[in-house]
């Protein structure tokens, strides 16, 4: 962190070609000014290291096309981005890795969940401490091997909570939605009929006490 200068930040991250580690941080300390923003190609270098967890954390702004974001650590098994201007999720790489993934501070304002779908062999899914994420209007899709969601700690309203949201997710277990605005519960848990935990602390709950929508 804050190790290049960022205009070097490129060039630098390529002298890390054949390294091996189990967990590799790219980005600046939150004090420092960011001067560095997310350029296209700015992780090229990073497609000959071997690494178990990759953490970008405190980078500016991203541009428009941040498609090659997962493009040189789409095989990383734990990938973390901290506090970044990222407001969508970049292309996902063909028969991607990556089975923990974490967003946090980033600056979603819709769950992106259609392009998080092409995460196959995400088993956990964290995102979290986004002021912008308001709304959960996208489905999950078709993410066999996800246990844990934690959507906590953002500022999500939205209805018909829970099984819309989640389509052929069979192994959800759990369930964080709290800290959050506004959710309308309808009952529904067919598509997450597996859950051992659900929490719903500190978020307005709309449905309870009209109709039994725990029954399930």
């Amino acid at each position: 962190r804050s190790a290049f200068e960022s205009s070097m930040m490129q060039t630098s991250l390529q002298g890390l070609a054949g390294l091996q580690v189990s967990r590799l941080i790219v980005g600046v300390f939150s004090d420092h000014d960011r001067e560095q923003d997310f350029e296209r190609g700015l992780l090229d270098g990073l497609c000959q290291v071997q690494m178990e967890e990759f953490v970008l954390i405190c980078l500016g702004d991203f541009e428009d096309d941040t498609d090659t974001l997962f493009d040189c650590v789409g095989n990383v098994s734990t990938i973390r981005l901290v506090d970044l201007g990222l407001e969508q999720i970049s292309q996902v790489p063909v028969g991607s890795k990556v089975k923990q993934l974490e967003c946090k501070k980033c600056g979603f304002d819709d769950v992106p969940a259609m392009k998080l779908s092409l995460f196959k062999e995400l088993r956990v899914l964290r995102i979290t401490k986004n002021r912008s994420l308001k709304t959960f209007e996208q489905k999950f899709e078709g993410l066999s091997n996800l246990e844990v969601i934690d959507l906590s700690e953002n500022r999500l309203t939205f209805s018909r909570c829970c099984s819309p949201q989640f389509r052929n997710c069979p192994n959800l277990k759990h369930l964080n939605l709290s800290f959050n605005s506004y959710i309308r519960l309808t009952g529904d848990f067919n598509n997450v009929d597996n859950l051992l935990y659900l929490d719903f602390q500190h978020t307005t709950l709309f449905g309870p006490g009209s109709y039994p929508v725990f029954l399930s």
